[in-house]
């Protein structure tokens, strides 16, 4: 094998000598200590110091033949899929270990938009994730700057993509033209509840996954929190009011 072939040996982890040995060993069938030795370029004490850490890692094996003994190479391809196996319950632990890190060390961003455009954007982010969300929305203040068509075009997004959804609507005087907009588009696990007369508010309340979205809809600027604990709690609070109503 050339210099690039023995560097790539290395690369499974194999020692310069390991190295030598395993390609001397690839040339023939089986050999004895004596050809592995002069094929490798090393003495045979040497040589037997490293075809015992060949054998542990499963690079070489031992052929008897009668009284003598012989080695000789396991297939590549062989060595090829145990590596591949070897990664892949390496894969699985890193997974693991970036969870408790991230754990450990992820902290909320908070993200800051204006302006109808960028509200629009924060809409069609969550709407558009699939999973659970649920919401407190103002009707009233939400058709201050968008459209029946804009809100239809939202809550049909919301069926497509959430699982289940659970939304508690401002009882204000858009409530059943709000109402009638979700029956048509007739999401399935897609529940509301009407909050009491005296609840008011101009801000929409978003929490899907790990985000929160708090957005102004008088000034047309929201926040955008992504954070588990906060999302978390948001979630709930919702559940709270849910369960009271």
């Amino acid at each position: 094998m050339g210099k690039d072939d023995m560097y790539g040996l290395q690369a499974f982890g194999l020692a310069r000598n390991e190295a030598a040995i395993y390609s001397t060993l690839l040339r023939s069938p089986k050999m004895t200590i004596s050809e592995v030795a002069r094929g490798a370029g090393l003495k045979r004490p040497t040589c037997y110091q490293y075809l015992d850490s060949l054998l542990v890692k499963d690079f070489i094996v031992r052929i008897p033949v009668g009284k003598r003994m012989f080695y000789g190479a396991v297939s590549p391809q062989k060595i090829l899929s145990a590596a591949k196996k070897r990664f892949a319950a390496m894969e699985g632990m890193v997974e693991q270990m970036e969870r408790q890190y991230e754990a450990a060390t992820h902290k909320p961003t908070v993200q800051f938009y204006e302006g109808k455009r960028e509200i629009r954007n924060i809409y069609e982010d969550l709407f558009r994730t699939v999973g659970d969300a649920c919401s407190i929305f103002p009707p009233a203040a939400f058709f201050e700057n968008f459209t029946e068509q804009e809100y239809d075009e939202f809550d049909s997004a919301i069926g497509q993509h959430a699982l289940k959804s659970r939304d508690l609507i401002v009882a204000d005087k858009y409530f059943r033209r709000v109402s009638e907009i979700r029956r048509k588009n007739d999401g399935e696990g897609k529940m509301t509840k009407k909050l009491p007369e005296s609840f008011r508010s101009n801000v929409d309340v978003l929490i899907n996954h790990d985000k929160v979205a708090l957005i102004n809809l008088r000034n047309l600027s929201g926040l955008v929190i992504e954070d588990k604990d906060i999302a978390d709690l948001f979630r709930n609070i919702h559940s709270f009011i849910w369960k009271s109503l």
